[in-house]
Order: structure tokens, then C-alpha cells, then sequence
């Protein structure tokens, strides 16, 4: 949301919008506008700047909005502009068939502002025709319902929404493609294919955009599975839902494809983004022969099968988990670090260590990259733990799998570590990517002597613990824990004179900060949840050293209060 909540509020239109010195609003040709013919009317003000680039996107749709209505005569939209000269404003303005404050009266546009809470933009403020504020979320009705949503208010609104719950119920093939307008989609070379026809066949609805790069890799996945499904005479069938704003990029990223879409800037496209809450790119949505919802996203899952994934029922995926299952349980290293004649990792100066000398050791696999900065933060404490573990266990090893856009890059990066490496650019990246769902990096894989996997969340395991996580084994983590701390007999609640206001108990907080030492603390605090306050061990049980007399010193004087790194009046 671009505003704070200022729904509900009602204002005086007449000395919101003038000035003593002016009464009038501007149209981009000049014309002025009493405010006062305003009067009685819906008054939407838009918050927007040349330079924001989703005001950009935004306002061809507000555009379709108002040259839609109007006409009706019963509703003004005013451009308030966060331009930082008149030259842009002008040329800005220029695109908008509205009203505007003159850009020459900053102190109207920045009081606006102030008294509608714009803490972004683009932002549209929904005024009734008595200047009741209806929405300050305009920018999200119009994307979600654009002209649908006349005469936008909260009563229209609710009443879309309960449609869309009814259509979810409800859902057919139909209610998800054919919309008021348009109860088709377009093939590549123009074609109109009515939904009808796409009727009783599993859907594939693929969102995509051009400047996803994961896009690229999974579009050719995607184009061998749909071309070997079509050849073995499968009904199965995609439909392209774009989220590209440029034609141009829409046509590049579509001639490219086998498939249909929907047409360009169809309103569609964000209404179904928003109907199946994509959270991701890429994402293909797969619909039934009936019209129901098979999957949310079975991307992952064709990466991974391929076309061994048809077609994505419950049923497929119960057979697939056993498959993996049973991958999982076979696991060797051999079977992930071997593919073909690359059968080994390297070493400093480039030297090939087969992979077979690496049988029967720990490995940690850590996807890294210099571009990084949580990677390169996360480095020196996984070569200390590496460094204290191989001193009590030589049968351990790290190997090093990289992100980095060059060799340059990676070789600066490699040469700061003591470990191996798969080389730059090796193929085996992506199928060790794939195999342990790697989607952001740092990530440390643990895998253990017999090559099967023991974590995939090992880095937290060493931020935590260093090498005291050393095998990383879930059974290794437990008796840790059961050690750190709660051996000690620590009291299960206590008071403290740091927090008097309530009782501080001993709580499982995995990381936490402490609120008396300012440092970074591990597991059990003594904590009070009402007031999120975390108090080391250390910090609460240190016995007082010091007399009655320096306790009392040590407490902030009457109207001051101390954070652990300043005191200040409080």
C-alpha cells in the first residue's frame, strides 16, 4: 500500500484544492478549471512522478479508467506531482486527459501529500462526491478490477470479491480465460483460439516475464515437455499469461514459444496473478480436464521429472515422492558428483582430485558466490569451523560449487578458501541445484560417509555452533543441545534487575540478540515474551561481584535511561 489508512475521513474540496491566489485546477492543454464546478463529484487524486517508473506502467491504465467514464460527467481525477521541475511535469502531464494542481503550487501538492500520508507512489486517493475518502488503495482496485470496479465503491468492491470467492468454488476453464470482452486466446502467428476448445484438456497457465532470468531455463524444459507431450497425442495444452509491460518484450518472449497466451496488457493477466497468489517466477499453474485447480505450480516438478510429471495429479506426485524416496535412500556421492568423464573436483592451481578419493568422508557442498555479500560474510566463519574439524577429523572436506558471473570472480573468490571446488561453469551446478533445491545462496549441504544427505540446512548449523555442529547429524544436534546450557541447572524462571517489570523464563529462541551484553546469543535466553527481551545466561546469572554500593551506581539516574551503548534523558 503507497498511503497510510486515512479511509473514512471527509474533506472540504474547495479550500483542499485552492489557494488564495488560485482557484482553478489545469488541464495539460492549459485550460483552467474552477474547483468549485467539482463540487458533487467522485474526485480521485493521483500521487505520481515522471520519474517512478510504476507510475509509468500504472497511468496508461488509470488512462483506460477515466476515458471509460468520463464521459458520465460525475468524476475528476487531479495529478499531484512529486516531479522535481516543471519541464517533466509538463511532459508527464502531457499523457493525461485530467486535472492537475499547477505544478508552480508546491506548497498545495506537498500539503496533499502530508494530509493523504503518500508514503509511495504511484497512490490514488478515492474521494466521494461529498469528500469522503472510500479508498486510499485506488492504485490496487484499478490493477485488480479496472473498469469492473465502477463506481469503486466499498459496496462494489465487496461485491467483486464475493464474485471471485463464488468463481473459486465455482471455477471452470471459462471463468478462468474468457472474460466481459474477449473469450478467446491468440496463438503465435495472431490466430484467435476460442477457450471452448481448450475445454476438457489439461491447461497449463504459464507466468511468465521477459526479465525473469530463472525464466530462460525453464521455458526450454518447458518447450521439450509440451513438444513430446503434443507428439505422443496427450490433450494437454499451455496458455502464456504475460506479466511484460513492453510489447516488444511480450513479442520476443512469446515468438519464442510453441503455446497460446493471452493477449497483451490483457487485464487478465494481473487479476489471475493475483487469483491464484503467485508468489514466484517462473510458475505454471496446471487446470484439469473439469476446471479445477490440479497444482499451483508444478515448475519444480518439471525441472526436476520432466515429462515424467504428466499429468501433475495427486496420484503422479505420490509416485514421484516414492521415486525420490527412493533416490534419496540409494544416494552415493559417486551418483551427485560424477556425470560422464567429470569425475572429479579441483584443488589449488587447478589440480583434478578425483571423486573417488573423496568416498566415505563428510562433505559439506557450498553454493556460494563472490557477488554475494551474505556468502562473503558468511565465509570466515565457515573456514574457522573447517579449519578446527579437520584438525580432529581428516575425512572431512568442502567443496566449493559457484554462482559467479566469471572466472575472474570465481578464481579471486576460490583462492581465498582451503577447500575444493567443482570448476567454473561445470554442468554439474545445475543438477546439484536441482537435486537439493537450492534457491538462494549461502547454502550448506551436509552429506555424510555413505553419500547420503544429512541436511540441507547446515549453514545455520555452523552460525550457530561452528564445529561443535561437526557431523551435522540430526542425533549430533540434540545431544548439543541437550548440553548447552539446560545442563547447567539453570533456574526455569528468575526476576532480573535489567527488565523489573516482569519474570524472565528460559526459552528455546534458537539466535537471539541480548538485550544486556548487545551480542549475539544462542538457544536460551532467559526471555519475556511481552516485551521481546532476551537475556543471556552469562548476562542473568553472572553472580555480583560488586558491592550494594556499586549496584546502586551502576543504575541510571533518576530521568535518564541507558540502552548498553549510550544513556540518554528518557
Amino acid at each position: 500500500m503507497a498511503s497510510e489508512n486515512v479511509d473514512g475521513v471527509a474533506h472540504d474540496l474547495v479550500p483542499l484544492l485552492t489557494r488564495e491566489d488560485r482557484d482553478f485546477l489545469v488541464r495539460c492543454n492549459g485550460h483552467q478549471v474552477k474547483v468549485e464546478s467539482l463540487k458533487g463529484k467522485k474526485i480521485w487524486l493521483y500521487f505520481s512522478a515522471s520519474w517512478c517508473g510504476p507510475c509509468r506502467q500504472f497511468t496508461p491504465e488509470l488512462v483506460e479508467v477515466y476515458d471509460e467514464f468520463s464521459s458520465k460527467g460525475d468524476f475528476e481525477i487531479i495529478f499531484v506531482s512529486r516531479d522535481k521541475g516543471d519541464q517533466l511535469f509538463n511532459e508527464y502531464f502531457s499523457k493525461m486527459p485530467w486535472l492537475a494542481i499547477p505544478f508552480s503550487d508546491s506548497d498545495t501538492r506537498d500539503h496533499l501529500k502530508k494530509l493523504f500520508k503518500v508514503r509511495g507512489i504511484p497512490s490514488l486517493a478515492m474521494l466521494d462526491e461529498s469528500g469522503k475518502v472510500l479508498s486510499s488503495e485506488g492504485v490496487e482496485i484499478i490493477k485488480d478490477y479496472g473498469v469492473e470496479g465502477y463506481p469503486f465503491t466499498a459496496e462494489k468492491i465487496k461485491e467483486l470479491k464475493e464474485k471471485e470467492e463464488t468463481a473459486k468454488k465455482e471455477q471452470s476453464l471459462r471463468s478462468i480465460l474468457v472474460s466481459q470482452s474477449r473469450d478467446y486466446v491468440i496463438s503465435t502467428d495472431g490466430k484467435r483460439v476460442p477457450v471452448f476448445e481448450l475445454e476438457g484438456k489439461f491447461v497449463g497457465l504459464y507466468f511468465s516475464l521477459s526479465s525473469s532470468k530463472p525464466r530462460l531455463q525453464f521455458t526450454r524444459t518447458l518447450v521439450d515437455v509440451y513438444k513430446k507431450l503434443r507428439a505422443k497425442g496427450e490433450s494437454f495444452e499451455i496458455v502464456m499469461i504475460s506479466l511484460d509491460d513492453e510489447m516488444e518484450s511480450f513479442k520476443t518472449n512469446f515468438g519464442s514459444m510453441p503455446w497460446l497466451a493471452l493477449p497483451f496488457k490483457d487485464r487478465s493477466c494481473t487479476k489471475l496473478a493475483r487469483y491464484f497468489e503467485l508468489s514466484a517466477l517462473p510458475t505454471l499453474v496446471v487446470i484439469g480436464p473439469d476446471g479445477k485447480t490440479l497444482h499451483s505450480n508444478v515448475a519444480e516438478a518439471i525441472e526436476e521429472h520432466g515429462i515424467q510429471a504428466y499429468p501433475f495429479t495427486p496420484e503422479k506426485f505420490a509416485e514421484l515422492e516414492e521415486i525420490e524416496k527412493a533416490k534419496r535412500e540409494a544416494q552415493t556421492l559417486e551418483s551427485i558428483l560424477v556425470s560422464g568423464n567429470r569425475d572429479f573436483v579441483i584443488g589449488k592451481d587447478r589440480v583434478k582430485i578425483p571423486v573417488s578419493d573423496l568416498v566415505g568422508k563428510n562433505i559439506l557442498l557450498y553454493f556460494s558466490a563472490h557477488w554475494c555479500p551474505p556468502c562473503r560474510a558468511f565465509l570466515p566463519k565457515l573456514i574457522e569451523a573447517y579449519q578446527n574439524i579437520k584438525a580432529k577429523d581428516e575425512a572431512f572436506e568442502v567443496i566449493f560449487i559457484s554462482s559467479d558471473r566469471d572466472q575472474a570472480s570465481f578464481d579471486e573468490f576460490f583462492s581465498g578458501m582451503p577447500w575444493l571446488a567443482l570448476p567454473f561453469g561445470d554442468k554439474r551446478k545445475a543438477s546439484l541445484g536441482r537435486t537439493f533445491k537450492v534457491r538462494s545462496i549461502p547454502k550448506l549441504i551436509a552429506v555424510e560417509p555413505t553419500g547420503r544427505t544429512v541436511t540441507t540446512e547446515a549453514r545455520n548449523l555452523v552460525m550457530i555452533h561452528g564445529a561443535d555442529a561437526y557431523p551435522f547429524t540430526e542425533e549430533h544436534i540434540k545431544e548439543i543441545e541437550a548440553q548447552y546450557e539446560m545442563a547447567k541447572g539453570w533456574p526455569e524462571k528468575m526476576k532480573h534487575a535489567l527488565h523489573e517489570e516482569h519474570e524472565l523464563v528460559l526459552t528455546n529462541r534458537g539466535i537471539y540478540r541480548c538485550n544486556g551484553c548487545e551480542k549475539q546469543g544462542h538457544w536460551w535466553p532467559f526471555y519475556c515474551e511481552e516485551c521481546d527481551f532476551n537475556l543471556h545466561p552469562k548476562c542473568a546469572l553472572e553472580e555480583d561481584k560488586g558491592s550494594k554500593e556499586d549496584e546502586e551506581k551502576a543504575r541510571p539516574g533518576e530521568g535518564w535511561k541507558c540502552d548498553g551503548v549510550v544513556c540518554s534523558r528518557a
